[in-house]
């Protein structure tokens, strides 16, 4: 069963992980709430649902914000080539 969620409840509910969210519900570009149907999934499994027609989109969840692949920022920033 779907359970509709803030974006803040799904990372504190769901820390580091792949969800299949729908039925999303969006505060200009953020994600206000959205129904999760899916956890303790990888991203290539949500995507190939997508695929396959059902209606889900993955969202990868962290509690502080941070970007899933590092901070913010070119290759040698803060370095001299």
């Amino acid at each position: 069963m779907a359970e509709r969620l803030t974006r803040k409840q799904m990372a504190d509910k769901y820390p580091n992980q792949w969800l299949g969210i729908r039925n999303i519900v969006y505060n200009g570009r953020e994600i206000e709430t959205a129904e999760v149907i899916y956890t303790q999934r990888t991203a290539s499994e949500l995507g190939l649902l997508s695929l396959k027609g059902e209606d889900v989109q993955p969202l990868f969840t962290t509690p502080d914000m941070v970007f899933q692949l590092g901070a913010a920022g070119g290759m040698n920033s803060g370095t001299e080539v």
